[in-house]
């Protein structure tokens, strides 16, 4: 994958720069200044994200540096995967957690799926994901960094490419609804009490996705389909969301 200038794609690091030359003193007005570290963290619906924070990267210099898995949560909870408990996500959350801490970033932005169930299902599921995500969000603010939380976006119903495909003279009719789109509402609940007992900032995608007014959630707008497949963001869609992230980044480093 190319490398965008102020972009680091994925895991991979930069380029350390070249030592000044000890026999010759850096001329200070060629001093470059040091750009912005911003983390992607979570899980493919954190991935989701990358197209619009790649546009902010370039825009703003920063350094991006995305650190995701597919179905590894956010929240310090062992789920299930193929009938069994998904320890590989929980070695994989540290380790990013650690790697985040030596990074010292800014910004740290984290998303993950509303989907997956606990290995280990408490009597209070909703205290359940309060206490895993409150730990993600404590371990993260160690490196120094604001955690802005994007809230899961709506799902649509069902396979909306298909639906668009099958009626396409009738989009209406693939369109889902609030709540309906929403997958898990305690989630939700679970990320803002996690953020109001950290300081972390939850930013919520649902009105970027889906009409405040009606609560329709359609397949596709102006000529931009939403979503790639059952759950996740296209990644036009999620590119053309960029204007209405950036604000709510900007506040967060201190660049509105």
């Amino acid at each position: 994958m190319p490398v965008t200038r102020g972009v680091t794609p994925r895991c991979r690091a930069p380029r350390s720069p070249r030592p000044v030359p000890s026999r010759r003193a850096a001329d200070p007005h060629r001093a470059q200044v040091t750009p912005r570290t911003v983390v992607l963290f979570g899980d493919s619906h954190a991935a989701q994200w990358f197209p619009a924070l790649r546009r902010l990267a370039t825009v703003r210099g920063w350094k991006l540096v995305s650190l995701t898995k597919a179905s590894c949560k956010v929240a310090d909870v062992t789920i299930l995967n193929d009938h069994g408990p998904y320890t590989v996500c929980d070695t994989w959350r540290s380790r990013a957690v650690a790697k985040i801490d030596a990074l010292r970033p800014e910004l740290v932005v984290v998303s993950s799926s509303d989907a997956g169930d606990p290995a280990r299902p408490a009597a209070d599921p909703l205290q359940q994901w309060t206490t895993g995500f409150e730990d993600t969000f404590r371990d993260l603010g160690t490196s120094g960094a604001h955690v802005a939380v994007l809230l899961d976006t709506p799902w649509p119903k069902g396979d909306p490419v298909d639906c668009a495909a099958k009626n396409s003279l009738h989009l209406r009719a693939c369109a889902n609804h609030l709540p309906d789109a929403t997958y898990d509402a305690t989630r939700h609940t679970a990320v803002r009490g996690a953020a109001a007992a950290t300081g972390a900032s939850v930013i919520d995608p649902g009105s970027w996705v889906c009409a405040p007014r009606t609560g329709i959630c359609p397949v596709v707008v102006g000529d931009t389909a939403v979503h790639r497949d059952e759950s996740h963001l296209s990644e036009a869609y999620a590119e053309a969301l960029t204007p209405v992230l950036a604000p709510a980044l900007d506040r967060l480093l201190g660049t509105d």
